[in-house]
């Protein structure tokens, strides 16, 4: 067992798609991602991993020829069935990908007049951070298929494989992937420094008027929000609203073959076995068989479906 963190950052969050040229319109042609790959994931390993009739469409996308970061399209037989429901903030399971613009607003006036909808104009607001307060504006814009995607312009931005590569791009690879969880503790055990391997950047709660526009929740929310990361994007934010209703779990409908729009994460890992052990020790659960693939999306690879300790769909992969 490998004494390294299993996971080092989301290498990948899968999106559902039915119409991939709006897809491919908005993150290739709007945004500049590249298609790194694309093809077809065979029946036999689409139905042991996702448990999904018939043969996957798949398309590898990424800025800059970032490893890590990236957006696959996964487009299953059904697509055409498939609701493109987009989360709110406020629900269990998958909510927003994220990314870093170098101006917000110019990034709404870009997108705003094609067509794609924001709940509101970009807004700037603080998360304390100890004894500092950490500045950001952002916009939340309703993408394709379900798909929310969130804009982040950041006073101190962190490190990233695109504008590592190209500072003039005008976005990164995905920052981050959020998922909005009940026991913000059980995640962080299972993603963390004793689970998965990942760092506990900070857990913070907080209510911001801006947050709560854009997000479309009720003024005075109060937001817990732990950062988990490790030295590759994308980084987890894992969410929490404090003191409402019940409210909608998408998680059991967040998989290939049952929604469109944002439905998973990819992990690389360099030791497979190490890494399934451990999702068993903290809770979570293997879901298919192991797969030896060979993929427009994980290459030549060994595979395994799981879920996290309240049911939200990953994958895990070891380059073979």
């Amino acid at each position: 067992m490998t004494s390294a963190p299993f996971v080092d950052g989301v290498t990948a969050a899968l999106v559902g798609v039915h119409d991939v040229d709006i897809h491919l319109g908005f993150w290739r042609d709007e945004l500049g991602y590249e298609v790194i790959d694309s093809g077809v994931i065979n029946a036999a390993t689409a139905k042991a991993l996702y448990n999904v009739d018939g043969e996957i469409q798949a398309w590898q996308m990424a800025p800059a020829g970032a490893d890590t970061g990236q957006v696959w399209f996964v487009k299953t037989p059904n697509s055409a069935a498939l609701p493109p429901k987009y989360p709110h903030t406020s629900e269990w399971g998958y909510h927003a990908l994220d990314l870093y613009t170098r101006d917000v607003m110019a990034t709404h006036s870009q997108l705003f007049p094609k067509g794609w909808q924001w709940p509101a104009l970009p807004q700037a607001y603080g998360v304390p951070f100890g004894d500092k307060v950490i500045e950001i504006t952002e916009g939340f814009c309703w993408g394709p298929e379900g798909t929310d995607i969130v804009f982040v312009e950041a006073t101190n931005e962190r490190p990233t494989h695109a504008w590592g590569t190209n500072p003039k791009l005008p976005y990164t690879e995905l920052t981050s992937v959020v998922c909005g969880v009940k026991d913000v503790e059980l995640a962080k055990d299972f993603f963390g420094p004793e689970g998965l391997g990942m760092s506990i950047w900070y857990d913070v709660s907080f209510v911001q008027d801006g947050v709560n526009l854009i997000a479309e929740l009720p003024q005075g929310s109060n937001v817990r929000l732990a950062f988990v990361a490790g030295s590759k994007t994308a980084r987890i934010e894992l969410i929490h609203v404090h003191d409402l209703p019940p409210r909608a779990d998408t998680r059991a409908k967040q998989r290939p073959g049952q929604v469109l729009g944002h439905m998973g994460w990819s992990f690389v890992t360099p030791d497979l076995d190490g890494a399934m052990k451990r999702i068993v020790e903290k809770r979570g659960a293997i879901i298919s068989e192991v797969v030896t693939t060979n993929d427009p999306l994980h290459g030549n690879a060994r595979v395994v479906a799981a879920h996290t300790p309240e049911g939200a769909f990953i994958e895990l992969w070891e380059r073979a």
